[in-house]
């Protein structure tokens, strides 16, 4: 049974649960991605180094397909949350994060990725993502958080820990984690 109490409006929500983030490379603003996102994001995942790319897809890959590209742009915003993290690079806007989760059948649970430009890895970027993606599961509903991860994205796995989920390995398959974190209620900080 579905306990979602409200669904995520991506104009008027992400007013309350977005932020910019701070970093020494510059500001990142965080909105809600969208159809016109495209050839940023396609932009985004081309300069991922090869290892970032194998550890968000699960595959090696150099570009997003065009059916894959319409699937991470055309995203629902109540079954689906994405963000994406966006920086200012010699005058352009560009993609240099993004986060987001997809509720899982059972309806109470969802599933979230992350994914940061190797540049701006370190700096505090999935950690606020996480954080404004944790808010709005807890605002609409979601009862828990869920992820998997290779075992040897160290950097993903202690992002996780830190961030109070459970870290375990999965049970068919020893080179993958998986990651889960009961989420509270309604909550605004």
């Amino acid at each position: 049974m579905n306990q979602r109490i409200l669904a995520f409006d991506p104009e008027q929500n992400c007013r309350m649960f977005c932020h910019p983030i701070q970093t020494g490379l510059g500001q990142v603003s965080v909105r809600p991605i969208g159809p016109a996102d495209a050839g940023l994001v396609q932009a985004f995942v081309v300069s991922l180094s090869g290892t970032s790319r194998y550890f968000r897809f699960f595959q090696a890959l150099k570009s997003l397909s065009p059916a894959m590209l319409d699937r991470f742009t055309r995203v629902d915003h109540a079954d689906q949350i994405a963000l994406v993290g966006v920086a200012m690079d010699r005058g352009a806007a560009t993609i240099v994060a993004e986060a987001r989760f997809a509720m899982l059948d059972d309806g109470v649970s969802a599933d979230i990725a992350i994914s940061v430009a190797d540049p701006w890895q370190r700096r505090g970027i999935a950690t606020a993502l996480l954080t404004m993606l944790e808010r709005i599961a807890g605002a609409t509903g979601v009862g828990r958080l869920t992820g998997e991860s290779f075992a040897v994205n160290e950097a993903f796995l202690q992002l996780a820990r830190s961030a109070g989920f459970r870290v375990r390995p999965a049970s068919d398959d020893r080179s993958l984690m998986r990651i889960d974190k009961q989420v509270d209620g309604v909550f605004f900080r």
